[in-house]
This record gives structure tokens, C-alpha cells and sequence, in this order.
């Protein structure tokens, strides 16, 4: 059978990013992407100014609920960008109602980025997504989000310190720690990746501009290739490898940093 991911996440018209990426990258890979929209917004946000936004989080119980009476099962439930306390209890209780000892549980803790929390993110918001990272199986924060995550006050800057962030950061109840897009200072981007048996940096040629939805791209990426059974370690080095490659392209098509990753022309590359 076709495997499917409840993901939920928000959905903008421009800007490359969340169910836009999600969508289509699951799809390639051969998984039923089944979205949970929690907000409509005209562009993302980095580099758009005076885009509309339309929160979803009343029209969320009704819809999730319709999912329950009908007896809905996914083989994963892969959370992004939430924009309210109030919709990280609707989370919580929706990876309660649907997971099974078979669901992948994937959460990628939105809250910052470059040394600094989000406009849209306060201290209440990354409390609740603490509380979704114990119930994860799997979690993808970018060193920011793992520093917030730890309790840190400043990044960490060395290999051996990914590493051992990676490691605590399982402590908080996620089995595997998969930490993105970490500048290395020598011309290469790593990913620091532990499941417990096993830690390792990874690291990928890094290209000189940074991408909106790169973090959406990378996670919706090594999560099909997880549903399809490949290992984790090979999964992160495809979608880091992937990620450079979209990259190159979008900087040689001299695509605007704020539209994200041209990724729709490197999508036969991950089927080969």
C-alpha cells in the first residue's frame, strides 16, 4: 500500500516552503502527503513585506475530527511552522489520536533561526513545542532551535559539540536528533545525527546564500526516504546532497533568495 503523512503545516502562495515543498517532495517520492493546513498566507515571510495571513486554528477541530470519524491511519505525522499555543494543543492531541506503534512521528521545531527566536514565536509557544518534541520520534531544529531547545545561551562551533547536542537533545524523548544546516566556518554546511547506537556528522558543500524553506526541503526529503525504508544515515546525506543541488541551481537560474529553493527541476533526481 502507498504509505501517508498527515503534515501539518502552513501554506503560502510564493515563496518555495511548508506544504509547497511537503507536497510535491513526498509525492515524487512515492507517500500520500495528506495536509493539515494551519495557516494560508499570500508569501512566506522572509523577504515579503505586507502579505496577508489567515489563521486556520478555529477551522482545525471541525477538520481533524472529521479525519477521527472516519478512522483515518498514517504511516507518519510530520509537524512544521505552527503559529499559536493553542494550535500546539490541537497537535499534541492530533499525534495522540492517530499515532499507532507503526507512526513515524517527525517534528520540526519552528523557532528560529541565525542566533535568534522568530518575530511570531514567544517564550509560551516554544514551552508547547518542547512538549511536542517528548512526543516525537524524530526531531529536525536547526542549531538555533537546538540551542532553545538546551537551554543555551550562544551556538555551539564545534563538531564534537554537535555532536553532544545531538545526544542530549535525545534526552528530551525524541529516539533520533537530526541537526540542519550548521555552517561549519571551512565552506561546508553539516548535519549533526544521532539515534543513540550511532552519532555522526555529515557534512555537503555549502553555497553562498541562505534559502527560505531550506529546512522544509531537507526534512520532507529524509522523511520519504525514511518511509521507504532507507536507512538514516543514507537518508540525510541524500537530502543534504539534494539540498546543495538545489542551491546551484537556483543561484546559476539567479532565482530571488526570498522565492527559496528552485527544487521543482532537480525532482527526478531523487527517484533515480
Amino acid at each position: 500500500m502507498i504509505k501517508r503523512v498527515a503534515a501539518i503545516h502552513d501554506l503560502s502562495g510564493l515563496g518555495r516552503c511548508s506544504l509547497t515543498i511537503a507536497l510535491p517532495v513526498l509525492s515524487v517520492l512515492g507517500v500520500q502527503c495528506c495536509p493539515v493546513p494551519t495557516a494560508v498566507l499570500s508569501t512566506q515571510t522572509d523577504g515579503y513585506q505586507d502579505y496577508s495571513f489567515t489563521d486556520l486554528t478555529d477551522a482545525l477541530p471541525e477538520y481533524i475530527a472529521h479525519w477521527k470519524k472516519n478512522q483515518e491511519r498514517f504511516d507518519a505525522i510530520y509537524t512544521g511552522f505552527l503559529g499559536s499555543s493553542r494550535q500546539i494543543g490541537l497537535v499534541s492531541d492530533f499525534i495522540e489520536s492517530f499515532r499507532t506503534k507503526q507512526t513515524l512521528v517527525l517534528v520540526d521545531p519552528v523557532m528560529g533561526d541565525n542566533g535568534a527566536m522568530y518575530d511570531s514565536v514567544d517564550q509560551t509557544i516554544c514551552e508547547g513545542i518542547q512538549e511536542l518534541v517528548r512526543r516525537a520520534d524524530i526531531i529536525t531544529p536547526n542549531l538555533t532551535e537546538a540551542a532553545i531547545l538546551l537551554q543555551e545561551k550562544d551556538v555551539a562551533h564545534d563538531e564534537e559539540t554537535w555532536l553532544e547536542w545531538a545526544s542530549r537533545l535525545r534526552e528530551l524523548g525524541p529516539k533520533t536528533v537530526v541537526i540542519t544546516g550548521i555552517d561549519s566556518g571551512d565552506g561546508r554546511v553539516c548535519v549533526a545525527c544521532c539515534d543513540g547506537d550511532h552519532a555522526e556528522a555529515i557534512y555537503a558543500a555549502r553555497v553562498a546564500r541562505d534559502y527560505p524553506g531550506a529546512g522544509d526541503l531537507f526534512a520532507s526529503v529524509l522523511l520519504g526516504k525514511l518511509l521507504q525504508g532507507t536507512d538514516l544515515y543514507e537518508s540525510v546525506r541524500c537530502a543534504a546532497a539534494f539540498i546543495t543541488e538545489c542551491a546551484m541551481l537556483t543561484a546559476k537560474l539567479n532565482t530571488p533568495a526570498r522565492e527559496g529553493l528552485a527544487f521543482e527541476p532537480m525532482l527526478p533526481q531523487l527517484i533515480k
